[in-house]
């Protein structure tokens, strides 16, 4: 049985939720003509994104008030559709919020707490932008943990699913207090934003990342956790820089071995391997990825890096076993032909196999 679809979330029942609770607010709003107007053939075509566009306009011009009027008449409803079918809510501000920015950004502050914010407020950065940097700065310091999640997440330069920001893409700087004020946050929920901004801004700017990294590393435990995760990135790139920083020397090996089960897979079937490293030196940090090296449609190979295991060990024999599963991902589709898996220890490549995939189709 394959998984449920995001956008299955808001499907009829929701709907019938959403303008029943729009009607006790507002007795005028006619629930019958909102459902007629989006329960169609195209709605069941439209993706999730396209459904909360649709369901967003609808109800904006439905209502047919002003725009402060309605922010305020859907605060309590959003309080009641909540989660990913409140993406609804900031919908609207996003589309039709851009003259008026203080009533935008209040309606934000209140639809954040039940589901996020971080897709509606990137447009007014194009018109408004030193007022919604300013915005941010004031978030981070707020005691609402989804006002500071939104200082961090609203101007992520490269956010997924989101508008990307070409000024922090291109100066990343500006946001740079804003982190500074999040990087020892109590909530993890925040922490892992802060670490999820950090790694956009390492795609293109990655020296300042390490200077920041180097610079905080060390004062807090929780600053630690999110500079290691903002640097993934540039871990798994074997960047000696970020390796040093986590105290990942090359290890001491007397042997290193990489064996596969079957050299040859069919499509959908698993790799099953495994390694053994002979340490000579430790205790000391042991980063294990192991990576792979898949063909492609043009024949170019797509080098993929997988963490396997962190931890302090020491000398000894270490036995590890992993798997991996040859079918198509929404972000990953397998071609036939000469693979090669890499076992890294420590941001150094000790032993490659070479397998083949066949696929039929």
């Amino acid at each position: 049985m394959s998984a449920p679809l995001l956008k299955d979330l808001l499907d009829l029942p929701l709907l019938q939720r959403l303008a029943a609770s729009i009607q006790q607010q507002h007795a005028a709003f006619d629930p019958t003509r909102f459902i007629h107007s989006l329960w169609d053939a195209q709605y069941a075509e439209q993706g999730l994104k396209q459904r909360v566009r649709r369901i967003a306009t609808t109800l904006y011009h439905q209502l047919d008030l002003p725009f402060a009027d309605i922010c305020t008449l859907l605060q309590p409803v959003s309080t009641e559709i909540t989660g990913l079918p409140g993406f609804i809510f900031p919908d609207i501000v996003e589309q039709f919020g851009l003259d008026d920015f203080p009533t935008s950004m209040q309606a934000l502050a209140h639809f954040t707490c039940y589901s996020t914010a971080e897709f509606a407020i990137r447009p007014f950065f194009r018109v408004y932008p030193a007022q919604s940097l300013q915005q941010l700065q004031i978030w981070s310091q707020s005691a609402n943990v989804h006002h500071r999640r939104l200082a961090s997440e609203g101007c992520r330069p490269r956010l997924p699913w989101g508008q990307a920001l070409p000024q922090f893409i291109a100066d990343p700087t500006p946001i740079i207090p804003v982190l500074q004020a999040l990087k020892q946050d109590p909530e993890d929920y925040v922490r892992r934003s802060v670490a999820n901004n950090l790694n956009d801004i390492s795609k293109d700017h990655p020296a300042l990342v390490l200077q920041l990294a180097q610079q905080w590393h060390g004062a807090h435990v929780h600053t630690d956790w999110i500079l290691k995760h903002a640097l993934r990135g540039l871990l798994k790139q074997r960047n000696s820089a970020a390796l040093a920083l986590f105290d990942c020397a090359p290890r001491q090996l007397t042997n290193a071995t990489l064996s596969l089960q079957q050299p040859v897979l069919n499509y959908g079937e698993t790799l099953q391997f495994n390694a053994a490293l002979t340490l000579a030196d430790g205790p000391s940090p042991l980063r294990v990825e192991y990576a792979i090296d898949f063909a492609s449609k043009n024949g170019a190979k797509r080098h993929k890096v997988f963490q396997w295991i962190q931890r302090e060990h020491g000398p000894g024999l270490l036995s590890l076993q992993k798997s991996y599963r040859f079918a198509d991902l929404t972000t990953r589709k397998h071609y036939a032909g000469a693979h090669q898996l890499h076992l890294i220890v420590n941001g150094e490549i000790v032993v490659t196999q070479q397998f083949d995939l066949i696929r039929d189709n």
